[in-house]
């Protein structure tokens, strides 16, 4: 090669560059003319294929775009948009979701589609409408709370629990009940579809998106166990308890079987090709513990039975026996659940099951007189209410009558209500006067606070612990005998309002009733260690006057048998006037 050619070989090599830089400024000059020229065609309008909130506004003006999107939003937020799920159509004013649309500042939006951003963004967005190619903007708001009942409505609507195959035994056979799939509605893609159509103004009808739930137990994994099942129910139970017995069948077997799913095991860890494919999940069955133990309680409560203490009296000095205690029975549950399970799990075993029954004596017997304790007066409560209504006498006289017998184990709270009972019709009482909250009214068992009164009297005089005790709301003149002040009266309203005390002695506590006219006696028998002395009522305030409010005062000395005083309780009692608590007859004050 010459030095010639060599330099002609160089001079046109240097020139390629040029040509590409050529072409690359010419492609810009082409681009720029371009831009230029689709901006001058839609100088002051929407770039073609450009929507707002649904409605098309390319070709229009940014005034005319606000107008167009604004009626058309307003007209769509008075709509009603329709959402199916199965064969229900849940119908959604669009007005309650509160939707609110920004047409002015969508139409701005919209004509800034395609004139902003450097050079290559405009022209490629200009060339996405100069072909046809369509932008959306959607300019909305809602209010979440305002949609949420109807997303919670279609939800409860759809939800449908998914029901796992079943066993029951009929035609001497387990039989299998089929299993349902259940259903649920896909919260999250709902909303995302109904903001789709707020934000396309459509009122299309939207198919509310639904999902199935497969049982966990399939009809076909339960029928390959049910071989499983014919060992419990090869035949029915026989129970024996104390001198009875029970047949438990095979339907009531079947019942205490509990169906299981049992997930496959992770196929990846396998090589085989055909594991690549999950086995579907087996049944499993086995005795349900709970179930059974459910069927015991149930039979023990048919069969068990508290022992009853032994109904005393004290008769001339004499504790006496009224009525004779009875021993309380028990199943022993526990060994009966598992002399059952052991049972079923033998197929040609025996079916016979004898399930023990405990016995318990009452802790007043005949044969423990001695040991209770129960011999001196400890003390006597009274009151004296003469001119009561033949309806409250029988009051005070069924009531009374609750508690006579009664017997308190050492330590035992004392709680007036929990004895008393059922106060209505069916239990004896009739209606008489009671006091509520702002008015007195007849109710059925009017006058038992005469019976709360005068065990209070009774437990103060045997020195025993006032745990609770509430007055009347105003002065009665039932409670005054015989200190001629009020002050030493208990109110009961059951549960609301208590009497209680505690038997201390450390001995079992007889109470005994006495009722004659309208004098009421109780009398506790037990062994004596203390004795109660009143001094008052006294007044503190008022007078004998209820239409006056008034406070009285009383104390009670706690003596020892040495008579020493070892304590003294202060009782204030605090009454309104009766003005405030008008009688209401039929309604009427």
């Amino acid at each position: 090669m010459t030095s010639d050619s060599m330099t002609e070989y160089e001079q046109d090599t240097s020139s390629r560059p040029r040509w590409g830089w050529r072409i690359v400024g010419g492609a810009v000059v082409v681009v720029i003319l371009l831009v230029g020229s689709f901006e001058l065609v839609y100088a002051g309008k929407v770039y073609p294929g450009v929507s707002v909130d649904g409605v098309y506004v390319g070709g229009s003006s940014k005034t005319t775009a606000d107008s167009t999107i604004s009626a058309a939003t307003v007209t769509y937020a008075a709509a009603i948009l329709p959402v199916t799920y199965g064969t229900t159509t849940l119908k959604i004013p669009l007005h309650t979701l509160n939707l609110k649309y920004d047409a002015t500042g969508g139409a701005a939006l919209a004509y800034s589609y395609g004139r902003t951003g450097n050079l290559w963004v405009r022209a490629t967005q200009q060339l996405r409408a100069l072909v046809g190619r369509p932008t959306t903007y959607a300019r909305y708001t809602y209010d979440d709370a305002t949609l949420s009942p109807y997303i919670i409505q279609a939800s409860n609507d759809v939800a449908t629990p998914a029901v796992n195959a079943g066993l029951t035994f009929s035609n001497n056979q387990a039989t299998v009940t089929p299993a349902a799939d259940g259903k649920r509605l896909n919260l999250g893609l709902l909303v995302m579809n109904l903001q789709n159509r707020f934000g396309s103004t459509s009122t299309d009808t939207l198919a509310a998106p639904v999902y199935g739930l497969p049982a966990a137990v399939s009809t076909a994994a339960l029928s390959a166990a049910t071989p499983e099942a014919d060992t419990d129910l090869t035949a029915p139970l026989q129970l024996t308890y104390g001198q009875s017995n029970q047949t438990v069948d095979q339907v009531t077997i079947a019942k205490w079987l509990k169906i299981g799913a049992v997930a496959p095991g992770d196929f990846l860890l396998t090589h085989d090709l055909h594991d690549l494919y999950p086995a579907p999940a087996t049944a499993s069955l086995s005795l349900d513990n709970a179930a059974i133990t459910a069927y015991v309680n149930n039979l023990a409560a048919n069969v068990n039975k508290d022992a009853t203490n032994a109904q005393l009296a004290m008769v001339n000095g004499t504790l006496t026996v009224t009525s004779p205690s009875i021993d309380g029975v028990a199943l022993d549950t526990s060994g009966a659940v598992t002399a059952i399970t052991n049972a079923l799990k033998q197929p040609n075993g025996n079916r016979t099951v004898t399930i023990a029954v405990k016995t318990t004596q009452a802790a007043v017997r005949e044969d423990n007189l001695a040991s209770l304790g129960i011999t001196d007066q400890l003390s006597e409560g009274e009151t004296y209410f003469p001119g009561s209504p033949a309806g409250r006498l029988q009051n005070v006289r069924v009531g009374s009558s609750k508690f006579n017998g009664v017997v308190l184990a050492p330590g035992e709270q004392f709680s007036f209500g929990k004895l008393l009972g059922e106060v209505d019709a069916s239990t004896g009482y009739v209606p008489e006067l009671v006091i509520l909250s702002d008015h007195e009214e007849d109710q059925y068992g009017g006058g038992l606070c005469q019976v709360s009164s005068t065990v209070f009297r009774a437990a103060l005089a045997a020195g025993l612990p006032i745990n609770e005790r509430v007055n009347h709301a105003f002065a009665i003149s039932y409670y005054t005998w015989p200190y001629s002040v009020p002050g030493l009266d208990a109110t009961i309203y059951y549960p609301a309002i208590d009497f209680k005390f505690t038997n201390d002695t450390g001995h079992y506590l007889l109470m005994q009733t006495t009722m004659k006219g309208y004098d009421l006696k109780f009398d506790f028998y037990g062994t004596k260690t203390k004795s109660g002395v009143i001094r008052g009522p006294y007044f503190v305030s008022g007078s004998n006057d209820a239409k006056q409010p008034s406070q009285t005062v009383f104390y009670r000395d706690v003596l020892d048998l040495a008579g020493n005083v070892t304590k003294t309780d202060t009782f204030n009692t605090y009454y309104k006037s009766s003005l405030d608590y008008p009688v209401q007859l039929n309604g009427t004050k």
